[in-house]
């Protein structure tokens, strides 16, 4: 069986997980893993199969002839537990240009690496202020706990933010 990633994006409409997901299932691939969402008009599909090698050219076809989606695939290979994420930093505070920047050259240059990243924005309920909100997945050694919180610290103080590190 061949690991292969599977990204499709479209309008948004009624239904396109089931027709996605039932095209995979009638071509004998099993959907792993997934990450689904609506990001402006447009509805964006990753996602983790098994399959045969025989069935993989059918199934690119079968996705292929959908008129509004735009498909693509690579293969790929499964990872090892040892590489799983376990620690969860959760971000929230007013939105401002580089947030995201910041921290993950923080991650970056720690070498820690994100295995999972959201982010979302939305107004505060009494002022109608931009409110950002991050949350990520990470590897990182126990060891390094210390010294991340420290640069995340100086994060929050500087621009405000409340920045949540914790164990999975």
């Amino acid at each position: 069986m061949n690991s292969v990633i599977l990204k499709l994006i479209g309008p948004d409409k009624p239904g396109i997980i089931s027709d996605i997901s039932g095209i995979v299932t009638d071509n004998g691939a099993n959907i792993e893993e997934s990450r689904m969402i609506r990001l402006g008009s447009e509805f964006c599909i990753m996602i983790l199969i098994s399959i045969s090698e025989n069935n993989l050219n059918t199934l690119k076809k079968d996705l292929e002839s959908l008129s509004e989606m735009k498909f693509d695939y690579n293969k790929t290979s499964k990872i090892s537990s040892k590489e799983q994420p376990n620690y969860f930093i959760d971000l929230y505070g007013a939105d401002n240009e580089g947030i995201v920047s910041r921290v993950s050259d923080i991650l970056s240059k720690s070498n820690i690496n994100i295995l999972e990243l959201n982010t979302d924005t939305h107004n505060a309920p009494i002022s109608g202020t931009t409110l950002f909100h991050m949350q990520a997945k990470i590897k990182l050694e126990d060891s390094q706990l210390e010294q991340i919180k420290k640069l995340l610290n100086e994060i929050s103080s500087d621009i405000g933010l409340d920045i949540n590190i914790s164990k999975f």
